[in-house]
């Protein structure tokens, strides 16, 4: 399945609007692979990182 998850990632003290799609077998197991992506790309922590929206493409 694939979802399209959008949200901002907080890149010191600008918020920066983000919308990506992610491959995954749940919503949960998409959000998890948001997470690691941002994270690993841009070096920031989770709590930097909202989702605000996911849905299924």
């Amino acid at each position: 399945m694939e979802f399209n998850i959008s949200g901002t990632i907080m890149l010191g003290k600008e918020k920066r609007p983000f919308s990506k799609t992610i491959e995954a077998p749940t919503e949960n197991a998409a959000r998890d692979k948001a997470y690691g992506l941002f994270g690993s790309h841009n070096g920031i922590k989770r709590n930097r990182i909202i989702i605000e929206k996911v849905e299924k493409a």
